[in-house]
């Protein structure tokens, strides 16, 4: 393969049409310009330039090298630029997957912040489960959920979120919708209703908790999405537990009520992928989640935000205006102000101040 900067030097040779002027251009003297010619002249088995006079010629071959040297320079220099852009950020394609307890409102609030700052970047978000055999399959960037490390942790950076409680979900006409909060045992005669599948990792958490008061949950209906539990629970014959975030927006014929005393709590997390982690546009992924969590424990009882191992940037203007929580809050979502968590920072931050140039 031919050297480009020989060709380059070539090109200029036959721009200028001498060595001296060449090398002017380049910042070279015109003993390297000449040696670049000569090692060129052997590459290739061509000549490429005459002497005349105390000049030189460019001959008909450099002529024509020189001109077919021009497109592949170019695409040299656009794959250089290709590299530049992807070690800002500024292009390519980050792989996020989540659980499916953001997908109403902070994977799309989340794409529209990173969509305005990296307007050339792919972005590709897929709801999974995120446990090892999903990330594997899929190849993700960046998951974020409940799952314990990924399997090759050493491939993997890990960053907690925030802790969260849960919440009892009525119709409006149920006994318990007017109560400030409720017990779990409680609920032990009720008819529940759960999107979670039963033996699931997340239900049971709750059904640890509901044994642990002396009962087993007796779960009624158990359909595939929120919605529809939502559906059975406003008619009042049913109640579901659910984590605080999805009680910050709900339909306005149901009511969440906080539960009372020690009980279940989850905590939420993103997982980086290392080859990607120290990217301009990563690291304002990670910022804005960040964000979102912190400004969820200012305004959801029970909502903790943990900070601790987050590398925050310089602090900017709040990005979280606008956004919302998990499912859907308005009436019956359960207001307050959480105590300021400990180890949160004194505001939103942005990514991209003071971070290493090149990971979700």
């Amino acid at each position: 393969m031919l050297d480009p900067l020989k060709l380059r030097v070539l090109r200029s040779v036959v721009e200028t049409g001498s060595i001296r002027a060449s090398a002017e251009a380049l910042g070279y003297t015109p003993s390297a310009v000449s040696q670049h010619l000569s090692s060129l002249r052997r590459e290739t088995s061509l000549e490429l330039v005459e002497r005349s006079g105390r000049g030189i010629v460019v001959t008909a071959h450099g002529r024509a090298l020189a001109e077919q040297a021009g497109p592949a320079l170019e695409a040299l220099a656009a794959l250089d630029r290709t590299v530049q852009d992807l070690r800002s950020g500024r292009t390519g394609t980050l792989r996020l997957g989540y659980a499916g307890s953001f997908a109403a409102t902070w994977i799309p609030q989340l794409t529209l912040d990173v969509r305005r700052r990296f307007p050339e970047l792919g972005l590709d978000f897929r709801v999974r489960e995120c446990t090892d055999a999903d990330v594997g399959a899929d190849g993700f960037d960046i998951v974020v959920g409940e799952g314990l490390p990924l399997e090759r942790a050493e491939e993997w950076e890990c960053q907690d979120l925030l802790e969260e409680g849960y919440v009892v979900i009525v119709g409006l006409d149920h006994p318990l919708a007017s109560r400030s909060e409720v017990t779990l045992k409680e609920l032990a005669d009720e008819p529940w209703a759960t999107d979670d599948p039963l033996d699931s990792s997340w239900f049971e958490r709750i059904a640890a908790a509901c044994r642990a008061a002396g009962f087993s949950p007796a779960v009624a209906v158990n359909p595939r999405d929120f919605p529809t539990v939502l559906g059975f629970v406003a008619t009042g014959d049913y109640v579901t537990v659910q984590p605080s975030l999805i009680a910050e927006d709900l339909r306005p014929d149901v009511v969440a009520v906080p539960l009372a005393g020690p009980g279940p709590r989850r905590r939420l997390r993103v997982q980086v992928r290392c080859a990607v982690s120290r990217s301009p546009a990563t690291r304002f992924i990670l910022d804005r989640l960040h964000d979102r969590s912190e400004h969820r424990a200012r305004t959801i009882p029970g909502v903790v935000h943990l900070a601790s191992g987050a590398r925050r940037a310089a602090p900017t203007g709040d990005p979280s205006s606008g956004a919302t929580g998990d499912h859907s809050g308005a009436p019956g979502s359960p207001t307050g102000t959480s105590a300021a968590p400990s180890g949160a920072t004194d505001g939103p931050v942005d990514a991209d101040a003071g971070m290493p140039a090149a990971v979700l």
